[in-house]
């Protein structure tokens, strides 16, 4: 062969490389070359002549282990066989300290860290100081984790990381996903968990490691004098930006402050230097510290793979044609021929620098480079790749185990108990044979049970010897040693070695007792009372629940990887080329079509995979095609099947400008060109995978039961097999029991008794415990998803959403559709309107308010055009705007010498006292009692008072769906309330036309008012579970998710509705990803779902364990000596936890509720024209149609 390739975990720094060559010098010939590459953690041995046998090939690898490093793989030709059980027993026991201090002595890099530690513990804490680095840079690190059964096993991981590292801060463990998230500020900290992870027996595999950057910054606030119009706001943001510490620069003129944020105090006399130099007073008034987010630029990294390098020039060629793109790339890993893979980090600039330019560079320096993109493992693909290793690793093991229970079956089932007494096979297999009065059947047995025990039940045996010595290690309390120990692999290892050595004692004394006289000339049969029958079926059924475990959840935690396996492998990129002088124009002759059409021509289709594409690259979009990425549609149109994102079943338009996502697909008929705004790992369906991975590891507080039951479970259950052994001991040893009882030829009460205790071990299982929750959260979340509602909360959401008493309502965009508010109404009261409108277009442009977007709506139709006018705008949250204002002396509002405005709602006109007139107010009266929202604007001149100017109405239209769910909400007992920002007389028009109750409105809130009325109706409101006032209501916010942010975080449950494309910035617990109210009634219908299957599962693992152990403790033997055998007690347990893993994935099956409704909402809410759910809503809605239909004859 080539080279030998040994794959090493635990490499830090280049004293490891020496000591490595050193350690290897005296195994390997002089001659051969050793390569250590640190970053990569590989070992090559490139020799001139001969090779290494397998014994040469061991002597390699105990040279690495013996100076403490972990060999984790090995690409070499032979078959190399793996430590023995024994080494690993005793490397479990014994080598997991003396391996680390081995490690250390070669290790410069782990040896200065435990220095650092140690100086750091004897030195007082260190205080940032004034002087302190602006930036403290951390590390998000994700570790894929194999060998997890059950909750007790993460548990017993983050007790041990958290022990063994008390100052991590965040350490999460993802049973379902085989995943742990934790923070760190070393990378070495990442290596020393993963060694911790896999002393207690669990494979562990670092996935990624990401730089968390925390920028430290401080938020000034200063009084600035001297200011007179928006000229002087601009010349002071000029000046301040223009220091290098500052972030940003925000003044307001009316207020005479400015605010702001710089990265270090020491810019603080420059920030004040720079405004007074500019002519202005400056006086700082507060400085507090804050988190500064800067933008930054755009790079990317790539790590290519490059084959049919042919000589030594080559890599330097490679080499030096990346380095010619000089500042625009960074070589972070050069290319080797014994490292044939280079990674660079580049700054794209169509159409020159982008991955394909640079690939088609260095393909071009020989024909025989061949260069592909280097993808790292994913998560999931890394779970799932631990997954098939524990299966295939499960499997050999019950195909040994099935293998030798067929003939174990044949010799102690059929031969010692179907066949009859005087039956040849029973007799000869009866009869004693090499020594004593052992039988030959037991002989047979013991041949048969050893490499079960040994080879079959190792996993059970070898993870709880590390359980055992992670106990005893240094600084474990004494309450975990003896009360919280233990998982199920205990309890399996527990049962088969009993059976094991039990037997093999039994074998033993009647080898050594003396065979017994003939009788009647018949030869006296041996001893055969042993339980190595039951070593293997115990092994065996053990393993089959293991098998079956194992597939389920690979099947229940698939949601995220059918999400991942939306987007497609290739896209066709398109290049686009300026069309004809002369077409374009004629084209600019018709303004209709010249206004919005793309005069461009898009040719050269070229089909890539998507790793060669580019932010601001051209791609064509096919009819059936999905698009790769997140995309900007420039030319054409098309509809789009969204439903594996958002759940929504009909198509959806999209042309030119409008936004296309990947995952889904273009089912028109026409094809389309898009603009390419993300890249893989930024787009909406990255952050839908992100949102469920998060959302998974949030865990519900229902599992804390679950995990107190789990961790004291394996102590309960040994002290109720001891306890159980010695009373049926006791009772036969007294003589309290017949004789007829001692069924057993040897061992007396104490082999009787001990059965009993053996499958009390057996039986008892925590993973059905452990499992109950976190299995069907999983499907929960996975089927949550495909619904179009991402649960960001995850199990915690899920068990609050069960229990919602109150629903609250933002009005505006979530009762209201909220996107094109119209103005239906409108005053001006006095100046020229002409003058009036414009002003107010011109104010509004400065705001994303969809009321704002409507005002510059409808005056841009009246098609005005004027000029001279200069506004400076103040937002006021939750009121409207306020400035100042220039306009042209030529105009009414000149002549009048206006200075100052008011643009807002009746609150903000009313603190300013501007004022309303009778006739006014009667107007604004009736428009509101209309359910219509009113603005007003006001104008001051200067040294005047603010007057009345103009007064609009804008009507929002109501969603179709909304009395509907309103209904349906109020059928299942659950309040729904409306906390709107709009007046209240608006407000309760709105509601009486959906079907809230005038005393459930709350009108005239602003944002940061919305969370204390929620915390309010949390403490008063009436619960729906107990019918009482008493204790404390769930209620439920529903909002758009960016002005309802307050109050959605102090929800107990809190609902984005239409914030799909903007999640990452959501508080809320839950996200709708389609503006539909319906997917409130299936959120909390599958919420509910959910939680009653996770008490189901619960009750049916406690019931399970409830009546199994009692059984098997033999409490129903004294009825016919029933009792309940080890091997059948075995079975038992394993189908009880792949019982309550079916039943979690039977969650599948769900159906939400679906709701018809008219387009059109009438003036009473009379939009329900037909309910349609599923079977359980059908009688309430008749229901609804008998009243109604009652009410049309009286």
């Amino acid at each position: 062969m080539d080279s030998y390739v040994f794959e090493v975990s635990n490499f830090h720094c280049s004293s490891c490389e020496t000591s490595v060559k050193e350690a290897l010098a005296p195994v390997i010939p002089s001659s051969w070359q050793v390569f250590v590459s640190v970053s990569e953690g590989k070992v090559t041995l490139v020799p001139d002549e001969g090779k290494l046998d397998s014994k040469g090939i061991r002597k390699v690898v105990n040279r690495l282990l013996a100076c403490g490093y972990d060999v984790e793989d090995m690409n070499v030709d032979e078959i190399v066989a793996k430590p023995g059980w024994f080494r690993q027993f005793k490397s479990a026991l014994f080598e997991g300290g003396k391996k680390e201090q081995r490690h250390k002595k070669h290790c410069e890099s782990c040896r200065q860290e435990t220095e650092k530690h140690a100086v750091e513990s004897d030195e007082a804490p260190t205080i940032i100081g004034e002087n302190s680095p602006a930036t403290a840079t951390e590390f998000k690190t994700t570790f894929a984790i194999g060998g997890m059964s059950c909750v007790s096993c993460s548990n017993q991981i983050t007790e041990s990381v958290k022990a063994q590292f008390p100052s991590l801060d965040t350490f999460a463990v993802d049973l379902m996903n085989k995943s742990a998230v934790v923070i760190i500020n070393n990378k070495t900290t990442a290596n020393k968990i993963q060694e911790c992870i896999r002393g207690m027996g669990y494979m562990c595999d670092l996935v990624e490691m990401v730089p968390v950057k925390s920028t430290k910054a401080y938020k000034v606030t200063a009084s600035v004098g001297g200011m007179t119009c928006a000229s002087c706001v601009n010349q002071i943001v000029a000046t301040v930006s223009e220091i290098e510490g500052v972030d940003s620069v925000t003044v307001s003129l009316m207020s005479n402050s400015a605010d702001i944020v710089i990265s270090d105090k020491k810019w603080l006399p420059k920030v004040v230097e720079a405004i007074e130099d500019s002519g202005y007073d400056c006086e700082i008034h507060t400085v507090e510290d804050t988190e500064s987010k800067r933008v930054e630029e755009l790079t990317r990294t790539v790590n290519l793979a490059v084959e049919g390098m042919f000589c030594d020039h080559c890599p330097d060629n490679i080499n030096n044609a990346l380095s010619s793109y000089g500042q625009a790339m960074v070589v972070d890993d050069p290319v080797a021929l014994d490292h044939p893979f280079v990674k660079f980090t580049y700054k794209p600039e169509l159409p020159n620098v982008t991955i394909r330019h640079i690939i088609r560079k260095v393909q071009d320096l020989s024909p025989q480079f061949t260069l592909s993109i280097v993808h790292p493992m994913t998560l999931e693909e890394r779970s799932a790749k631990l997954q098939k290793h524990e299966q295939k690793r499960l499997f050999f093991r019950l195909a040994l185990s099935v293998l030798v229970a067929i003939p174990t079956f044949v010799l102690g089932i059929v031969g010692m108990s179907l066949l009859k007494k005087d039956h040849p096979l029973r007799v000869y297999l009866d009869e004693t044979a090499w020594a004593g009065s052992s039988s030959r059947v037991t002989w047979a047995l013991l041949i048969l049970a050893t490499p079960i025990y040994f080879f079959a039940a190792d996993v059970f045996h070898i993870k709880a010897l590390k359980e055992i010595r992670n106990l005893w290690r240094p600084g474990v309390s004494w309450k975990r040693r003896f009360f919280k120990f233990g998982s199920m692999d205990m309890l399996m290892s527990l049962g088969v070695n009993v059976s094991y050595w039990t037997s093999l004692a039994l074998l033993i004394l009647a080898a050594k007792s003396p065979i017994k006289e003939e009788h009647d000339g018949e030869k006296e049969m041996g001893y055969h009372t042993t339980f190595f029958d039951s070593v293997v079926f115990l092994t065996m059924f053990l393993l089959i629940g293991r098998c079956l475990e194992a597939y389920s959840k690979a099947r229940a935690a698939s949601a995220i990887s059918l999400l991942s396996d939306l987007r497609p492998k290739e896209a066709i990129l398109v290049f686009p080329e300026q069309i004809l002088d002369d077409k374009l124009e004629t084209d600019e002759k018709d303004e209709t079509d010249s206004e919005n059409e793309d005069h461009t021509n898009y040719s050269g289709d070229e089909k890539v995979p998507i790793d060669y594409l580019e932010i601001g690259d051209f791609i064509r979009v096919l009819p059936g095609m999905t698009p790769p990425t997140d995309c900007i549609v420039v030319q054409g149109g098309s509809t789009f099947d969204e439903s594996a994102l958002t759940g929504e079943s009909r198509p959806v338009r999209h042309g030119q400008g409008d936004q296309i996502f990947a995952g889904t697909v273009n089912n028109g008929s026409g094809s389309l060109v898009a603009k390419v705004m993300a890249l893989e790992g930024g787009s909406l369906l990255d952050q839908i995978v992100n949102v469920v991975r998060e959302g998974q590891l949030h865990r519900a507080p229902i599992e804390r039961v679950a995990d107190k039951l789990t961790s004291v479970f394996v102590p309960i259950v040994t002290c109720l097999a001891i306890v159980t052994w010695i009373i049926w001991l006791a009772l036969g040893t007294s003589g309290a029991l017949p004789d007829r009882y001692l069924d057993v030829d040897l061992g007396g009460w104490v082999v009787w008794s001990l059965q009993f205790a053996i499958s009390v071990f057996v039986v008892a299982c925590p993973c059905g415990i452990g499992l109950a929750a976190p299995t069907a959260l999983f499907v929960g979340t996975g089927l949550a998803a495909k619904h179009g509602i991402l649960a960001r909360g995850g199990g915690e959401a899920f068990q609050e959403g069960a229990r919602v008493d109150v629903v609250c309502f933002d009005k505006t965009g979530t009762l209201t559709e909220g996107g094109e508010p119209k103005i239906t109404d409108e005053k001006v009261i006095m100046y020229d309107s002409d003058d009036v409108f414009f002003l107010a277009k011109l104010i509004e442009q400065q705001s994303s308010h969809p009321l704002a977007v409507a005002v510059v709506n409808h005056v841009s139709s009246k098609a005005l055009v004027l000029s001279g006018y200069s506004v400076n705008v103040e937002e006021v949250p939750g009121k409207g705007l306020k400035g100042t204002l220039a306009v042209p002396k030529t105009s009414s509002l000149g002549q009048a010498g206006v200075t100052e405005f008011l643009f807002g709602n009746e609150r903000l006109i009313e603190e300013h006292k501007a004022v309303i007139s009778n006739q006014d107010a009667a107007l604004l009266h009736k428009w509101k009692t209309e359910g219509k929202s009113v603005m007003l604007m006001a104008l001051r001149p200067d040294g005047g008072d603010f007057s009345l100017a103009l007064i609009v109405s804008a009507e929002d239209k109501i969603r179709a769906e909304t009395p509907a769910v309103i209904k349906a909400l109020q059928d299942q007992n659950i309040q729904t309330w409306m906390i709107s920002g709009d007046n209240q007389i608006t407000a309760n028009a709105v509601a009486a036309r959906i079907g809230i109750p005038a005393d459930n409105v709350i009108g005239g809130v602003l944002p940061q008012e919305k969370a204390a009325k929620v915390q309010w109706l949390q403490k008063t409101a009436v619960s729906a579970r107990s019918g009482k006032s008493t204790g404390r209501a769930i209620v439920a916010m529903v909002g758009d998710g960016v002005n309802d942010a307050p109050s959605l975080s102090t929800a107990d449950v809190g609902i984005a509705i239409g914030s799909g494309a903007d999640i990452a910035m959501s508080s809320a617990k839950f996200v709708l990803m389609r503006s539909d109210l319906t997917s409130v009634l299936t959120l909390l219908d599958l919420s509910k779902a959910t939680f009653r299957r996770i008490k189901l599962n619960f009750a049916w693992a406690l019931v399970y364990n409830c009546i199994g152990i009692p059984v098997a403790a033999g409490v129903i033997y004294p009825y016919n000596n029933s009792r309940l055998d080890p091997v059948w007690a075995s079975l038992a347990m394993a189908l009880s936890s792949v019982s309550v893993i079916c039943s979690s994935l039977l969650l599948r099956l769900y159906r939400p509720p679906k709701v018809q409704f008219d387009a059109e909402v009438g003036d009473e809410g009379e939009s329900i024209r037909s309910v349609h759910t599923s079977q359980k809503w059908k009688r309430r809605l008749e229901k609804m149609s008998l009243k109604k239909t009652k009410s049309v004859d009286n």
